[in-house]
């Protein structure tokens, strides 16, 4: 697959059954720079882009990938399956299987801890709304490095 986030172009190149239940994954920006990530392969890899950032994630880490040519990518690992990312100020969002996370600097900052697993997640306005496998609705706000429940 090949996409533009903002001036770069990304080629992106996954090969799976390397070792059980994980994949290879290639990052060619520009076509010239590339990296290669062994990645957990129970869960498809998802692409997405901010503004400011392109990122992909695995069932198990965040990759963010560089703005410049001189950077490296940025890797934020959870321990649990991430379900989805989003990019919220100068920091992420990370919807779990059973957890929402807010990471600042590459840290984990706040955590909201759910009795029953994620499946959706989508945004009304300024709350992230996250539906479970029960049929429950939670809406989050997030405020700095905090998350609330709303």
């Amino acid at each position: 697959m090949t996409f533009v986030a903002g001036d770069r172009t990304f080629a992106l190149r996954v090969a799976g059954d390397q070792m059980p239940r994980s994949m290879t994954v290639t990052v060619v920006m520009d076509g010239r720079l590339e990296w290669t990530f062994d990645e957990p392969g129970w869960r498809p890899l998802s692409v997405g882009a901010a503004v400011d950032r392109t990122y992909l994630w695995s069932a198990r880490r965040l990759i963010v990938l560089p703005q410049r040519p001189e950077d490296n990518p940025d890797l934020i690992s959870v321990d649990e399956d991430l379900l989805f990312v989003f990019r919220v100020d100068t920091g992420w969002v990370l919807v779990c299987e059973t957890s929402v996370r807010r990471v600042l600097g590459g840290n984990e900052t706040a955590r909201l801890e759910f009795g029953e697993v994620l499946e959706r997640a989508v945004w009304d306005s300024h709350t992230l709304l996250v539906h479970d496998a029960s049929g429950g609705e939670h809406g989050i706000n997030v405020q700095g490095g905090h998350l609330c429940m709303t």
